[in-house]
């Protein structure tokens, strides 16, 4: 995969800097997006706000203001395992695919639908804070950051296949994390464009948001508390015809036997316009609307 040579020549090229800046690592195992991650302190001089005590608001307003000002370099390698679990099942077993499709729905296409690339190497420069635990003192996940994303992979997947494409986000995002005794909270918020070497993709122009909440104290039942919702809209950059339009909803059950693991549900719909896809692509047919099932597990 030219995408590992490409992860393997950026460390050396960070070596360089190790010397000088700190560095941090961190990873996420997950069924939908596992990653490993470099962080890369860009300024030695003060140290990185600790935003323990800030209200959101005021998060989202200081990174907002810093966006211009970078303390933080990250560098993301992710592997997306139920997409690539997709790819590998319609391959090696067509005659199951096929008796997984009751009429119009497909079962695997619906647990697969949404990550559009088995693998992505992303760079990001910006603003991030750190929310310090008390009870610990290493930072983990605890961090919330704002400003400029560059992600870049060689496949693109159709239907469960795997299409040579290489392609190029480029984002202005707000992430962040917060991991409490008793609560866990993620959001992400993102204004994009993706562009396509392959040219029977469309580019596109996309804005998304997602907001996650585990609350292990609550009921299990509670929607408010233990839930999220996810969306994303995207339109081609040629026209501003909407090429697509996702919305996701998840229910998620912090598990009694286990302080930190939850098992989540999550039920969606994908609305594909038809202008996503040209030429060869858009004549192998395309399915206008797509019911998502995700099921996952975190901890």
């Amino acid at each position: 995969m030219k995408i590992v040579l490409y992860a393997l020549l950026l460390l050396g090229m960070c070596n360089a800097l190790l010397a000088e800046h700190l560095v941090e690592y961190d990873y996420e195992l997950d069924a939908y997006y596992s990653n490993v991650s470099m962080f890369i302190d860009l300024d030695t001089e003060e140290e990185i706000v600790d935003a323990t005590s800030y209200s959101e608001a005021q998060i989202y307003t200081d990174l907002f203001l810093n966006s211009l000002s970078p303390n933080i370099f990250l560098v993301e390698a992710s592997l997306h395992p139920m997409g690539i679990g997709g790819l590998y099942f319609r391959q090696n077993h067509g005659e199951m695919y096929e008796k997984s499709k009751i009429e119009d729905f497909n079962l695997v296409k619906a647990v697969t639908a949404g990550f559009e690339e088995p693998y992505a190497l992303s760079f990001f420069v910006g603003n991030m804070m750190i929310f310090k635990n008390q009870e610990d003192d290493s930072i983990g996940k605890n961090r919330a950051y704002m400003g400029y994303l560059v992600t870049i992979g060689d496949y693109s997947i159709k239907d469960n296949l795997a299409h040579w494409d290489r392609w190029f986000d480029f984002e202005f995002k707000l992430k962040g994390t917060r991991e409490k005794e008793n609560r866990d909270l993620d959001w992400s918020f993102r204004l994009g464009s993706r562009v396509h070497e392959n040219k029977d993709f469309t580019n596109t122009l996309y804005v998304g948001a997602r907001r996650s909440s585990i609350d292990y104290q609550k009921s299990v039942w509670s929607f408010l508390y233990n839930s999220a919702f996810s969306s994303m809209f995207s339109v081609s950059a040629d026209t501003f015809y909407l090429t697509e339009a996702e919305v996701m909803l998840e229910k998620k059950w912090p598990l009694s036997w286990s302080k930190k693991m939850s098992f989540g549900l999550g039920l969606g719909y994908l609305y594909n316009s038809g202008t996503k896809y040209r030429g060869a692509l858009r004549d192998e047919g395309i399915d206008n609307h797509q019911l998502m099932l995700r099921p996952n597990f975190r901890w």
